[in-house]
């Protein structure tokens, strides 16, 4: 089926717009290597988190991210230079590559002649034409979920596999190689200031913080929906465990605005030991609850516990 036909078919289109993608997609076509159709190597077959299945003959080398949590783990998995562009979010990230618009264009995308192009399910579901038309000439498209702990190993073997990596050692990074301390510290993670949201025990934050040998205050809270890694609490249910919590950490990023410094302030807490004792802290958002491989490797777990224990005047119990 020629592509106009295709294109036509999947969505309606200006005429105009519709001249432009196909000069993009002959230019594609007419640029790509030899090499690329006919390049030797085992097939893999790989499935997304929205049942959109892909084989590869070849590894993917020029991919189009379009999630920060995608681009770290790449990079982390050795093939950063295989990413042509990146989503409008990337954090601390320094990149000499274009980061694209919130909402990317067709012609954007296209015009990187990218081999793939890395999402999320929620980004497909709100900008459906977009991803179907990406498809329709020929882009591949794979949607990834952030993953849970316990799925972090699979998504990065299919990652690693989209893109041809080494293997890298998944089960000693995420078991961690520390004893848990003689006396652990209880620890309280706000994720949504304004009512007081802790995270899930099987959140990755929760696992981040177990890896940095403290126990998380908030374990037997519940989600806030089915397959949520927020959970409820609430102030009073946080008073109530006053004497109990050795530490506050406050999550700094998209879902809480809410600084130590204005918790500490705040007449409400004023009677918790952590408040007490000055052990209240920030944290950022990506640094405990994105999963990440490049963000371990980099040592944000001993990076926790660091600050934690300075600010407890350097007092291990250990």
């Amino acid at each position: 089926m020629k592509i106009s036909k295709i294109l036509k078919k999947s969505v309606e289109w200006p005429k105009k717009l519709l001249r432009v993608i196909l000069v993009i997609v002959t230019g594609i076509l007419l640029t790509l290597p030899a090499e690329s159709t006919s390049r030797e190597g085992s097939q893999s077959q790989i499935a997304d988190d929205m049942g959109e299945e892909i084989v590869f003959d070849a590894p993917a080398s020029r991919i189009v991210s379009l999630y920060v949590g995608h681009t770290e783990n790449l990079i982390a998995l050795g093939v950063g230079e295989n990413i042509v562009a990146a989503g409008h979010e990337i954090g601390d990230l320094d990149l000499s590559i274009p980061v694209l618009g919130q909402r990317p264009g067709i012609e954007q995308i296209a015009a990187l002649r990218p081999d793939m192009v890395l999402t999320r399910p929620m980004m497909v579901r709100s900008q459906g034409p977009l991803y179907g038309t990406l498809r329709a000439i020929g882009i591949r498209v794979m949607a990834f979920d952030p993953p849970t702990w316990d799925g972090f190993s699979e998504y990065i073997e299919k990652l690693r596999k989209i893109v041809g990596a080494g293997e890298v050692p998944l089960n000693f990074i995420l078991s961690g190689t520390r004893e848990p301390d003689n006396e652990q510290l209880s620890v309280f993670l706000v994720a949504h200031g304004r009512t007081m949201a802790t995270c899930t025990e099987d959140s990755w934050a929760a696992h981040i913080m177990k890896l940095a040998g403290f126990k998380n205050a908030a374990s037997g809270a519940a989600p806030l929906a089915q397959g949520s890694v927020v959970a409820g609490f609430g102030a009073e249910r946080l008073l109530a465990l006053g004497e109990d919590i050795d530490v506050i950490l406050l999550q700094q990023g998209a879902m809480n605005t809410t600084r130590a410094v204005d918790f500490k302030r705040d007449p409400r807490f004023a009677t918790l030991r952590a408040v007490r004792e000055g052990m209240v802290f920030d944290v950022s958002e990506a640094d405990i609850s994105r999963p990440s491989l490049l963000r371990l490797e980099r040592g944000v777990v001993e990076s926790l516990r660091e600050m934690v224990y300075a600010g407890r005047g350097g007092r291990f119990d250990e």
